[in-house]
């Protein structure tokens, strides 16, 4: 291929790659919440094939019927899940939003404290550099009180109408785009196999099983990463139960909102690049600086065993070839949300990694990955030779390893 044509190559991939690009960022931008009802709705008719099958099977009833009760079902399961935990949840939810309103409250006496104590513990310094620190000391103290919190206007929580204002507003939006995903969702799954036929029907035939394989590969690899994360966050959930109670009974937690702190923690810890530290570190040190310093030995405690346990474990669940590069995830988080968003901060990594997974797969040819180095082939040998004819070794005296096993000569001797 001459460099001109090579250069024509590139420019017209990269010219499709830029198109997708663009069809992807618009769709994002303008369609995805328009459409999120009918998506739901066909993720959860594709999630529900295999029950819906094996129903049909062993009922003998018809597909229509059996997706109608198994929709009903995972309805009536998410409504029972709702109904055992969401009164409890939504109380201690309010709970931690009020020791939050406390924390905002107490938070110049929590700087006051923290200045003093770190204006004592740079005493044992030079006086020219003990006196640059103390500057620099107060200036800090003066700018987080000034801002009420780091990077936090804890006024919002003060005033919190506003906020629900808006969101009870959102409610009738919400209601319906919920009632439309219910419906679609009876629909899609009743008519799951006509579309799909369908769809398939508008492809060339070169491309329906390409097609065909791109979506088992898709829901295989996104399925197994889901049900290992489910598996991760229900961990957390429950160590971060298990350690607040320890702290509990030991007298060193008093709050009574252990679900909602962990479950916000097993959100948190779920988020790519975050992690349970982003909560249970900051938490340890406002704790040891304000006094609690039992509460702050406990929670860093209790992040090392979360840390170490996950680290155990999630190369076990998560396979290797899903991962993403941390800087990658974190270009993906930093775009997403600056181009669409909170939905950005995960969308844009899932979509990256769907990508990723297509390359592995050979199904898109985006990059070269890293391939393992051929295994060595023994030299091929002309039948009929006598392997004892190789010859004996000149410094040891000894017969060389024949390299034809079978008998014969080296092609390459």
């Amino acid at each position: 291929m001459t460099e001109t044509a090579k250069r024509k190559d590139f420019l017209v991939n990269m010219t499709y790659v830029i198109f997708l690009a663009g069809l992807y960022y618009l769709f994002m931008k303008y369609a995805f919440w328009l459409l999120f009802p009918f998506l739901f709705s066909v993720f959860i008719a594709m999630i529900l094939q295999r029950p819906i099958n094996f129903l049909a099977q062993k009922t003998k009833l018809k597909k229509n019927a059996a997706s109608v009760f198994c929709v009903l079902g995972l309805l009536l399961v998410f409504m029972g899940i709702v109904s055992l935990i969401g009164v409890k949840l939504f109380s201690e939810i309010r709970g931690l939003i009020n020791a939050l309103l406390l924390y905002a409250k107490d938070w110049p006496d929590f700087l006051a404290k923290a200045e003093a104590m770190l204006l004592d513990f740079i005493r044992f310094l030079p006086d020219s550099i003990e006196s640059s620190a103390a500057v620099s000391i107060k200036d800090l103290t003066a700018r987080l009180s000034a801002s009420k919190g780091v990077g936090f206007d804890f006024s919002m929580l003060s005033a919190p109408m506003s906020g629900v204002w808006s969101t009870a507003k959102a409610v009738p939006e919400f209601v319906v785009a919920i009632i439309v995903s219910i419906v679609a969702c009876f629909f899609m799954t009743a008519d799951y196999d006509r579309i799909v036929t369908f769809i398939k029907r508008q492809l060339p035939d070169g491309k329906r099983e390409a097609v065909s394989v791109t979506k088992k590969t898709t829901v295989s690899s996104v399925g197994k990463l889901a049900r290992a994360y489910a598996i991760l966050m229900l961990l957390t959930f429950s160590e971060m139960i298990i350690g607040l109670n320890i702290m509990r009974i030991a007298g060193l937690y008093e709050a009574n909102y252990l679900i909602a702190t962990a479950v916000v923690v097993a959100l948190v810890d779920i988020i790519p690049i975050l992690g349970t530290g982003t909560i249970l570190i900051p938490w340890a040190i406002y704790s040891l600086l304000s006094g609690s310093t039992g509460l702050g030995i406990g929670l860093l405690v209790l992040y090392a065993v979360i840390y170490i346990i996950r680290q155990a474990v999630e190369p076990k669940l998560v396979a290797a070839n899903l991962d993403l590069p941390p800087v990658l995830t974190l270009m993906g988080m930093y775009i997403g949300v600056k181009l669409f968003g909170f939905i950005g901060l995960f969308l844009l990594p899932l979509s990256i990694m769907f990508v990723k997974i297509l390359n592995d797969e050979g199904i898109v040819k985006l990059w070269k990955n890293l391939s393992k180095p051929p295994a060595q082939q023994a030299p091929a040998c002309k039948p009929g030779e006598n392997p004892a004819d190789s010859g004996k070794n000149e410094k040891t005296g000894t017969l060389k390893a024949d390299p034809c096993p079978d008998g014969g000569e080296s092609v390459n001797s």
